[in-house]
C-alpha cells in the first residue's frame, strides 16, 4: 500500500493527477489511497497531526505558502528525511531552490502517466520496507502499522501477534497468509510461529535468534538450512556488520 498527496489550489488538476496515479498504480500492480488538499496550509496541518505520506506530489506555485515552502517545513520542521516529494509546476525554472528539499523529481505540467508510472516505480525502490504498511482488521475496523518497525510476527491459536519495539498488536488470522501478503525478501519463517524481519535481528547462531528488543527466538529444526542460507546471503550483501 503506498500512501500518496496530492496538493494543488487547482481542483481540476488535482482530479487529474488523482486518475493518472491510480491509473499507474494498477498498471504497476501496487494499491494506492489517496489523500487531497488543495492549500500548502491544510497539507501542513495534516502532517503536522502526525500523518504521513509515502509520496507527495506537489505544487509550487499556491497561495500563502507555497510548494518550496511546504518541502523545507517537510524536511526542517517535521526532520522527514523518507517522505518523497515530487514537484509538479507549470514551469521549469526552480533547480536551485530544490536542491536542499531533495525532491525525488520534477514534474511539469500538463503531468504524463509515463512520467508519473516512473516516479512511482522509483519511490517504491527507493522506500522499500521502511515506510509501507501491513494492514489488519480486528472486527470490521482496518489498521496499518508500518513493516519497517514490526519485529516478528507470532502465531498464538487463531491469532497472530504483531510484536513491535514496545507494543503488541493481534488480529485474527494464519502467518502463511501475513508472509503471502508481505511478499518481502525481509521476512523469513523461522519456525511454525515466529515469521521474523531480518532487520531487526542483531545475533543468530543456527538455534536461534536475537531480535533488537533482545528476545531470543528459536530456530525450528527443519528450518535451520533455509534460515542459515538467508542469513548468509544477507550478510554477504552486507545486510549486517
Amino acid at each position: 500500500m503506498l500512501r500518496i498527496a496530492i496538493c494543488d489550489d487547482d481542483k481540476s488538476i488535482c482530479m487529474q493527477l488523482e486518475e493518472i496515479i491510480l491509473l499507474a498504480g494498477e498498471k504497476l500492480n501496487e494499491s494506492i489511497e489517496t489523500e487531497v488538499f488543495y492549500s500548502g496550509e491544510e497539507l501542513c496541518r495534516f502532517l503536522e497531526d502526525g500523518s504521513s505520506f509515502d509520496v507527495i506530489f506537489l505544487d509550487i506555485e499556491m497561495n500563502k505558502i507555497n510548494g518550496v515552502e511546504v518541502g523545507k517545513r517537510i524536511r526542517n520542521d517535521l526532520n522527514d528525511e523518507v517522505t518523497q516529494i515530487v514537484y509538479v509546476s507549470g514551469k521549469e525554472s526552480y533547480a536551485m531552490e530544490l536542491f536542499e528539499i531533495r525532491p525525488l523529481n520534477f514534474l511539469v505540467k500538463p503531468v504524463s502517466e509515463e512520467k508519473v508510472e516512473s516516479v512511482l516505480t522509483r519511490a517504491v525502490k527507493l522506500l522499500g520496507d521502511g515506510r509501507r504498511f501491513f494492514e489488519y482488521k480486528n472486527g470490521s475496523v482496518n489498521f496499518s502499522v508500518q513493516v519497517g518497525d514490526v519485529l516478528y510476527f507470532e502465531s498464538e491459536g487463531r491469532k497472530v501477534n504483531i510484536i513491535l519495539m514496545d507494543d503488541v498488536k493481534s488480529f485474527y488470522g494464519k502467518l502463511s497468509q501475513v508472509e503471502e501478503q508481505l511478499n518481502s525478501q525481509d521476512f523469513i519463517m523461522i519456525h511454525k510461529s515466529y515469521l521474523i524481519n531480518f532487520s531487526h535481528v542483531i545475533e543468530y547462531t543456527y538455534e536461534y535468534v536475537k531480535m533488537s528488543n533482545k528476545e531470543v527466538l528459536t530456530i525450528s529444526q527443519n528450518n535451520r538450512k533455509a534460515v542459515r542460507e538467508r542469513l548468509l546471503d544477507r550478510k554477504q550483501r552486507g545486510h549486517h556488520d
